[in-house]
């Protein structure tokens, strides 16, 4: 009994060792499970909710790390970075990542627990720059257009949600090819997350805006809104080479066929005429590039951006000064219009009279412009596009229609006139060309893109308004030379005279559209400019109303001068010449003080009183005053009404009639005390600016 009671208790002995054997090796398989799975999970980089600079600094960073260390020797500290590229200490490799299934649990081997081993701690790394989120998603949850390309994370889901942008308004069409819409994860504008350098969204089209991730069209016929302040950022996509077919439609008149005339007139040989035609264009080359650039540098019109040469209230002076000069162009250029109108129903006996194709030709051309520029700059810019095209096909067949009449060994036969007469000739050209547009540059200018070469906009803006003139004011001297008898009324009526030509029979319609177009485009530019000088001047009608109250000042005033005037070449060789003087000066002064500057123009002081520019900038219009009184002494007119100018002339004994005196030089002379008196005194001020400037922006 005793051996059998010894056998029994030996038998559940080895029983029970059985047993325990057996707990220990689930539990040992329970553990290795454990690790296996924490291993495997930890290859998942999962953002932390926290920040790791308050953490760092209470310890609980080091708390945290102590837990996240099981003995396995791979403990690390806690991160928020989402790519294992970006970890402070890089993974060792320990070959392929198993995978875990239940299926094959059971046949896990027990792992030895290895001791831990005491790892020196990694270098403190930068807390990370974004935003905690609320989780990593999966490859496999995320949508397309969020899926991350080469070398780049896995992209995180934001917790708000992307919100649609705001209704953008719409602006011309784009010349650049369309981009690929932006993504929302890189659209800092979609998302409540800040970044320290957010990437710049790419500009939208001209005449598209976005809309959830995609461009859609809008209409350019929208009416434009932007007055007096920047233009948006998303609008100023213009190329520079825009700035060449903005100009080019405006100044290809076949007028300028008048001008060249009117030097031949003067008495100028082919070859002084040709001198005074190129120098007038290159004097022309400073206030529209200066303009351009000015109003490129702001993104505002022109006499806003004049105000940080005479300040917020003494701009008043030159606003006024441009809104008369606009006034006065705008009414030439409609009268030229119904005057075309006039003389080719006349000359070719169609139906009707003339003075009911003129009042006609009046009606439409005002109508027509005055709408164009209340919608805006997106169909300005566009109609300005079809009208170059256009134009430079009229000045082709113009050409072609006329060539007959040309006779260069005729035109080489005059005889010089002295050399005094290319200065007048050459003061006539750059009234017209330059002087005339001077006050008008910077509005088409405001939306090239900010970050585009300066320089380049300067260049084709200034070949676009000058390479037109150029060829019609030769052209038109090279006919009048050709032609002695006829160069006075080419002088007076040049739409009458081309048809005294006896053109082909085809010609007559496109010679009115050629002449009709051009001014059409002419003032289009003269009334959207307009409407912002208005605004300028403290009336804030808005500028859609500005442009309608401009062309019904416009208008009237073409009305007057179709009643009572018929001679072109009066009109050209009077008033233009006593208003250039002024403006010259002006715009010797507006450009010494954008040669002064290395800065960009402070926006928002343009706009508000107590910024960086001060109220008066009294040297500057000293220097407007001296430039506009010397020249008006310096130059003369034969009209009974401007029989006052010249008085320096007469003062120092010089006949205003004959002579030096007959040369205008009186313009060149209010451009150059306005340009050089700047240089010469207004550094410092300009300097005080920049720096007050510099430090606006600092604090903002």
């Amino acid at each position: 009994m005793d051996g059998a009671a010894r056998e029994r208790h030996s038998g559940e002995r080895h029983s029970d060792d059985r047993h325990s054997d057996d707990r220990h090796s689930d539990d040992e398989l329970a553990s290795a499970l454990e690790e296996e799975v924490a291993r495997i999970t930890s290859a998942i980089p999962i953002v932390v909710q926290r920040d790791p600079v308050t953490e760092h600094a209470s310890g609980e960073g080091e708390a945290q790390d102590a837990d996240d260390d099981d003995g396995d020797g791979r403990g690390e500290p806690s991160t928020g970075l989402i790519s294992f590229d970006d970890l402070p200490v890089r993974r060792e490799q320990t070959g392929p990542e198993p995978t875990f299934s239940p299926w094959v649990a059971t046949a896990a081997i027990p792992i030895q627990r290895a001791e831990p081993v005491a790892e020196p701690e990694p270098e403190p790394v930068e807390p990370p720059t974004f935003q905690p989120v609320a989780r990593a998603e999966p490859l496999g949850l995320v949508p397309p257009e969020l899926a991350p390309r080469d070398s780049e994370p896995v992209p995180l889901l934001p917790v708000v949600a992307l919100e649609t942008p705001p209704h953008a308004e719409s602006v011309t069409e784009r010349e650049s090819p369309a981009a690929d819409p932006p993504r929302a994860a890189d659209d800092p504008a979609k998302t409540s997350i800040p970044q320290s350098t957010p990437p710049a969204p790419a500009p939208p089209s001209d005449a598209r805006e976005p809309l959830g991730g995609r461009h859609v069209r809008r209409s350019i016929f929208a009416p434009e809104s932007a007055d007096l302040e920047p233009a948006p950022l998303e609008r100023r996509v213009g190329r520079a080479s825009r700035m060449f077919w903005l100009w080019f439609a405006g100044t290809s008149s076949l007028i300028s066929v008048g001008v060249g005339a009117t030097l031949f007139v003067l008495g100028l040989s082919l070859r002084q005429l040709l001198v005074a035609t190129l120098v007038g264009v290159a004097l022309s080359f400073l206030p529209l590039g200066v303009g351009t650039l000015a109003g490129k540098w702001s993104g505002q019109p022109t006499l806003v951006a004049s105000r940080a040469f005479f300040g917020l209230r003494g701009n008043v002076i030159p606003t006024v000064l441009a809104l008369v000069v606009k006034l006065f162009w705008g009414a030439v250029l409609l009268w030229l219009a119904g005057s075309a109108a006039g003389s080719l129903t006349e000359g070719e006996q169609w139906p009707g009279n003339a003075v009911g194709a003129t009042s006609v030709a009046l009606a439409a051309t005002i109508v027509v412009a005055a709408a164009i520029a209340f919608v805006g700059y997106a169909l300005v810019a566009r109609v300005q596009l079809v009208l170059t095209i256009a134009s430079a096909v009229l000045i082709v067949l113009m050409v072609m229609a006329t060539w007959r009449h040309v006779d260069v060994t005729s035109a080489l036969v005059a005889p010089d006139a002295i050399w005094t007469h290319v200065v007048t000739g050459a003061v006539l050209v750059f009234s017209y060309v330059g002087l005339a547009w001077a006050m008008s540059s910077s509005e088409v200018a405001r939306y090239q893109q900010p970050l585009s070469s300066g320089g380049a906009a300067m260049l084709w803006a200034t070949f676009g308004a000058a390479v037109p003139p150029f060829i019609l004011v030769s052209y038109g001297g090279l006919l009048a030379a050709s032609n002695p008898e006829l160069a006075g009324e080419l002088a007076q009526d040049p739409v009458a005279a081309l048809v005294d030509l006896g053109l082909p029979g085809w010609y007559p319609v496109p010679l009115l559209l050629a002449v009709g177009l051009s001014l059409v485009s002419a003032l289009v530019l003269t009334l959207y400019s307009t409407g912002f000088t208005i605004d300028a001047l403290g009336v804030r009608l808005g500028r859609r109303w500005s442009t309608l109250a401009a062309g019904v000042a416009v208008a009237i005033a073409g009305g007057v001068l179709a009643a009572s005037v018929t001679d072109l070449s009066a009109v050209i060789r009077g008033v233009p010449t006593a208003l250039s003087v002024p403006v010259a000066a002006w715009v010797g002064v507006f450009s010494g003080e954008m040669m002064l500057r290395t800065r960009r123009l402070h926006q928002q002081s343009l706009l508000t009183r107590g910024g960086v520019y001060p109220d008066w900038r009294w040297t500057n219009l000293a220097l407007l005053v001296a430039g506009t009184v010397v020249g008006w002494g310096t130059i003369s007119s034969r009209l009974p009404w401007l029989q006052w100018e010249g008085y320096l002339f007469r003062w120092v004994g010089i006949d205003p009639q004959a002579g030096i005196g007959t040369s205008n030089i009186g313009v060149v002379i209010a451009l150059v005390i306005g340009l050089f008196g700047v240089l010469v005194s207004a550094a410092p001020a300009v300097r005080r600016q920049e720096l007050a400037a510099d430090r606006e922006l600092s604090t903002a």
